[in-house]
């Protein structure tokens, strides 16, 4: 007794520490789903939107439910067939005794030809293994996603601070402006000019403005977040050279691309399906045990017992439906294979049209950062100077400002183009375009 005793007073602490190590493992989830949602709302760097992404996106969680589906239908696929029982009770028989009662059951088990099974199992794990590569293509698509928006609202709050410090110095030239106009140093048209200038600036934000909630709406809903939860302010991305050339990235492309991974599980997929249906043309079999027992009403009257077993298979005597399926299963394989080459033909395209963008792009950055943005910055130096000297007009020094201006922006959209467009070539070649493996190794 004293030893049962102790075995359920184990049991039940064992209990109460499971119960405590699930409450605890769950506060340190909450916990750190709280700080996840504390640094989005603070100053989050891609790698938190990309974390937040990959714990509550739905369309993560519906392709890893799809790969999940296809990994058990193997164990429903390559089983048997259930086995059959059948009873079958007369209450009066319809032999020559008339009180007589027959009972018969039998118990029957369908095999399937050798191999089908195994065939069918093929057929299984290759559906399986598309639904991966599935999977790899959803948390690619949502991350890239992610990086497009990512880059789309720094550049959107970028152009906001452009647009407020052009709205300062547009306010200066048009108080410079007013005065010297009132004591006719400059004509109305300057003046007109400087509050024209400075009401499109104002717009210009508003509209900035207007489009940074779109994008925060966007980023939400591939987050799975409430439409207008806070996003704080973004991590800068520093501009980083591409270390590849273009016939690596073409090569990486067709290997790593998850739509040419897809193809090629397709043709692994109609090949065994193909396997399959030849099976299909083979016959099947089945096995059966056969109990018969008759009764009578007669008191003392003997019972009598019967055994038996059964055996039967199919016929596929219809040829021509067997060689259809046969023939229609080549034809899948012969389209998955052209739809693989396709994918390819499709991948090397949009490698080119994405390095090209991601290059023009990049010199753009180049043109503005290093000569023009400069250029008309000291332009605009220059022109706030002759004006003060009275040797420029309003006019100049507001032409200077939109061109600085222009030019700024123009800067802040090759920034975000360029992240956008190498966030997809890095989606099509499947890894980091700026680092090397060689140069991570020396890193650590």
């Amino acid at each position: 007794m004293n030893s049962i005793y102790l075995l359920i007073r184990s049991l039940k602490q064992l209990i109460f520490f499971i119960c405590i190590f699930n409450t605890f493992i769950a506060f340190a989830d909450d916990q750190s789903i709280d700080k996840l949602e504390q640094r989005l709302n603070n100053e989050p760097n891609l790698s938190d939107l990309i974390e937040y992404a990959y714990q509550f996106s739905p369309m993560i969680k519906a392709s890893q439910a799809a790969w999940r589906e296809s990994l058990e239908k193997y164990r429903v696929n390559n089983a048997y067939p259930d086995p059959q029982f059948l009873v079958t009770y007369w209450p009066k028989s319809v032999a020559n005794d008339l009180n007589a009662k027959k009972l018969e059951a039998m118990l029957s088990q369908s095999i399937p030809f050798p191999g089908k099974l195994s065939a069918a199992g093929e057929v299984t794990k290759a559906e399986a293994s598309v639904n991966r590569f599935g999977l790899d293509r959803t948390v690619r698509d949502v991350i890239i996603g992610i990086r497009e928006s990512f880059h789309e609202l720094l550049y959107i709050r970028e152009a906001i601070r452009i647009a407020k410090n052009n709205q300062m110095i547009l306010e200066q030239i048009q108080t410079i402006s007013e005065t010297a106009y009132a004591i006719n140093r400059s004509a109305l048209i300057d003046v007109m000019k400087a509050q024209s200038q400075a009401a499109q600036s104002g717009y210009d934000q508003i509209l900035l403005q207007e489009l940074e909630k779109t994008e925060i709406t966007k980023l939400n809903s591939l987050l799975n977040r409430h439409q207008e939860a806070s996003i704080g302010p973004l991590e800068d991305m520093p501009y980083r050279k591409v270390l590849f050339s273009l016939d690596d990235i073409f090569s990486n492309a067709e290997k790593k691309r998850e739509e040419n991974k897809i193809a090629n599980a397709e043709i692994e997929k109609s090949e065994a399906e193909a396997k399959m249906a030849r099976f299909e043309n083979y016959p099947e079999f089945m096995f059966g045990l056969l109990f018969e027992t008759n009764t009578s009403d007669v008191p003392d009257a003997s019972r009598e017992n019967m055994y038996g077993f059964q055996f039967g298979l199919t016929l596929p005597l219809h040829f021509d439906k067997n060689f259809g399926r046969i023939e229609a299963s080549k034809a899948a394989v012969d389209k998955a294979k052209a739809m693989a080459t396709t994918q390819v033909n499709e991948t090397r395209a949009m490698v080119r049209e994405n390095y090209f963008r991601m290059q023009n792009a990049e010199r753009l950055i180049i043109l503005y950062r290093d000569k023009l943005v400069p250029q008309a910055a000291k332009s605009v130096e220059t022109a706030e100077v002759w004006n003060r000297q009275g040797q420029g007009s309003i006019t100049d020094y507001l032409e200077a400002q939109s061109v600085w201006y222009n030019f700024q922006l123009a800067l802040a959209r090759a920034k975000a183009d360029y992240g956008k467009y190498l966030a997809r070539l890095e989606g099509l070649a499947g890894q980091s375009l700026t680092v090397k493996e060689e140069l991570k190794s020396i890193q650590k």
